[in-house]
């Protein structure tokens, strides 16, 4: 099982589910990611969740991937991340 990523609103009740995708990019680019982000901090066996101030940092990190790094599920999460921030609200990473 892959990563599960759910849209919480300023209640913590989740709003919205995705996961990644069945290559695990979005979890590779992680584990890629350079230590002081907040991307190497999703850990891909627990769970994670960024407030409304962390995702603003999160979507810059993810927005300045280059393009062939921002998959479907990448792309996604930067969506889902705003929607989260319009609802004060959370992105929640659950791991397996």
């Amino acid at each position: 099982m892959g990563l599960g990523i759910r849209k919480l609103n300023r209640g913590r009740e989740v709003v919205e589910t995705l996961c990644d995708d069945a290559e695990d990019s979005f979890r590779a680019m992680c584990r890629r990611a350079p230590e002081h982000s907040l991307r190497y901090g999703i850990t891909p066996y627990d769970h994670t969740m960024f407030n409304t101030p962390q995702l603003v940092r999160l979507v810059a990190e993810l927005e300045e991937l280059p393009d062939e790094e921002k998959t479907p599920v990448v792309r996604q999460v930067i969506d889902q991340a705003h929607q989260a921030i319009r609802l004060s609200g959370y992105l929640y990473f659950i791991g397996d």
